[in-house]
């Protein structure tokens, strides 16, 4: 039977990396978005929208 790496390392060590990237979510987190790519996102979503609805379409 195979062990992970994750069943190698101490509980304490699992512990440090487990804060250090709570740590690194929450900086992220509290990031602000630009508007220039929530702007962006919108047009990609509303693009993948569109070619949702034209390939349905042709299913038709």
């Amino acid at each position: 039977m195979s062990r992970s790496s994750d069943d190698t390392i101490s509980p304490q060590l699992r512990l440090a990396i487990d804060r250090q990237i709570a740590t690194l979510l929450t900086a992220i987190e509290q990031e602000k978005v630009p508007d220039r790519l929530t702007n962006l996102a919108v047009q990609l979503q509303n693009a993948l929208v569109e070619k949702r609805r034209c390939k349905a379409k042709k299913e038709d």
